[in-house]
């Protein structure tokens, strides 16, 4: 698993959990929807940390507690 994937796993935990739309969280958080896009489709797989912080902040957290999952853990993320 790309570092992306894990961030996306995260990001739609986290989107379902708040019960935020996709929609929704691109346009408070003012990532571009082609960034999520890119990712999903692997286009690119190794996301900025600037994402890291745009998205945290979005979802009114801290870097760290959005990297507070277990899927970040894994042995499995490849770092690209």
């Amino acid at each position: 698993m790309t570092i992306g994937e894990a961030y996306l796993i995260r990001l739609n935990k986290l989107l379902k959990d708040k019960n935020i739309t996709t929609y929704r969280f691109v346009k408070e958080s003012c990532i571009p929807e082609a960034t999520l896009r890119n990712l999903k489709t692997k286009r690119s797989k190794s996301p900025k940390m600037s994402l890291f912080y745009q998205t945290a902040n979005a979802l009114d957290m801290t870097i760290n507690e959005f990297l507070d999952d277990p899927i970040f853990n894994s042995d499995d993320i490849e770092f690209l």
